[in-house]
């Protein structure tokens, strides 16, 4: 996908003149000597956090299991919501906090069933094992 992107991409920029648009605009901050990080550093910091967070997401699936990282990552969603609104002073509808209910009822009680059915299932074995 992303060779593709490339590929597509890169002479569609050059091409709208974006390109060169995003040179310069690299280039002028940083020569500016104003103390202050540049669009370049920026960038960096970004491509480094979202590295962060693919590798958080592979080690919750792979040491915990992928419902426990949708819970992780709607639950930071959410949290996030609520700390926007409370910072930009939004106001949500009954509606609204019906649905984040739902959201989170249905996401909770799925890691509820699928956690009692595996203490279920080892009791389950527990006994056939001390039955044989």
């Amino acid at each position: 996908v992303n060779l593709y992107a490339c590929l597509f991409l890169f002479p569609a920029s050059l091409l709208s003149g974006h390109f060169s648009n995003g040179v310069k605009l690299l280039k002028s901050n940083e020569a500016r000597g104003t103390g202050r990080p540049g669009p370049a550093t920026w960038i960096a910091l970004l491509n480094l956090t979202a590295a962060g967070g693919q590798v958080f997401i592979f080690v919750t699936i792979h040491f915990f299991s992928p419902l426990m990282c949708t819970t992780i990552t709607t639950t930071r969603k959410f949290f996030t919501i609520l700390l926007s609104v409370k910072k930009f002073g939004h106001v949500f509808s009954h509606l609204q906090w019906m649905s984040i209910a739902m959201v989170f009822t249905g996401l909770y009680m799925e890691i509820a069933a699928k956690l009692g059915g595996k203490s279920k299932l080892g009791r389950q074995r527990g006994e056939k094992r001390k039955t044989e």
